[in-house]
């Protein structure tokens, strides 16, 4: 049994956006779009030096010991979603401490990262304030604050900030949410 280890990471949670409507309508589909999601990101994540921790449900758990390398992970898994007509997904990012045991990882980092995915757009990223210190001065990326968000059952109030798609409209985005 492989020890715990307690580290940094920028951990990455995603959704698809309407799952269980998908599922309901068609399940061989949404068995085939878990296979697309796997063999489709899973190359992304190695790219860019993250582990694939584990699949929950419809939702990846991923973690990266850069924040920067995060953010830009999800910004690709979003751009390679466009390939399938109508998939939406929704990612949250939070860098914090963790605790690791085999490919298993728990703790208020984990927490914080599923608690921020549902604020952001059905095709979107929603980063905390911890992630966007790290990435705020790449002048490739853009974010939006969205202010700061209470999450259920954690004591700390992120400010949370929504990643600037470069395909997005810009006209979209200048609206307050």
């Amino acid at each position: 049994m492989t020890q715990p280890t307690r580290k940094l990471a920028a951990i990455v949670f995603t959704d698809i956006v309407e799952f269980t409507q998908i599922t309901a309508q068609d399940e061989a589909a949404a068995m085939s779009l878990l296979k697309w999601q796997r063999e489709r990101f899973k190359p992304l994540v190695n790219e860019l030096g993250g582990e694939w921790l584990k699949e929950v449900g419809d939702g990846l758990l991923l973690s990266f010991p850069s924040s920067q390398d995060a953010v830009r992970c999800a910004i690709r898994i979003q751009e390679a979603a466009q390939e399938v007509p109508n998939l939406k997904m929704r990612i949250g990012i939070h860098q914090g401490d963790i605790i690791q045991e085999g490919s298993d990882i728990l703790g208020d980092g984990v927490n914080i990262a599923s608690r921020i995915e549902p604020f952001a757009d059905a095709g979107g990223i929603c980063i905390t304030e911890d992630v966007y210190r790290q990435v705020m001065n790449k002048s490739d990326m853009s974010f939006r604050s969205i202010g700061k968000k209470e999450l259920k059952n954690i004591t700390y109030v992120p400010e949370v900030y929504k990643v600037i798609l470069p395909w997005q409209d810009r006209r979209q985005e200048s609206d307050p949410t």
